[in-house]
């Protein structure tokens, strides 16, 4: 699968829905497992809590037991609905690490031409080593 397939997976799920208290589906994600498999997500923002669109996407991959992603998107569109691909946040970034080291080799896509490998946006993930 293209990077630019992905990322149009990832902005094909991309519904906003602004509440009171949060904002809902403004940021996609498409993740490929190893296995070949698609998994998408949404993001939801309230008052209460947060999670990211990978964070969606990755729970919907465990549901299937599966661990090991192969590349990962996320994209949000702006008001000229025009889509932007963002890098995942530490934290997505940490659980992508955590679920299983493997991950350190998965591409993260930061455009249509262009990846990086988990690894590189985790540059110091050894750093608590005992030495």
């Amino acid at each position: 699968m293209t990077n630019d397939e992905l990322i149009q997976l990832a902005a094909s799920v991309i519904n906003p829905r602004k509440t009171d208290t949060g904002l809902f589906a403004d940021v996609g994600c498409a993740l490929l497992s190893i296995e070949n498999k698609v998994y998408l997500g949404v993001c939801a923002n309230s008052g209460s809590n947060v999670f990211c669109a990978e964070q969606n996407a990755i729970g919907s991959m465990i549901t299937d037991s599966v661990y090991r992603i192969a590349k990962i998107v996320a994209v949000w569109k702006d008001q000229q609905n025009k889509v932007h691909v963002i890098s995942p946040c530490g934290n997505c970034r940490q659980m992508m690490l955590e679920m299983d080291r493997e991950n350190l080799n998965a591409e993260v896509i930061l455009d249509k031409d262009k990846t990086v490998t988990l690894e590189e946006l985790l540059p110091y993930h050894t750093w608590w080593k005992k030495q």
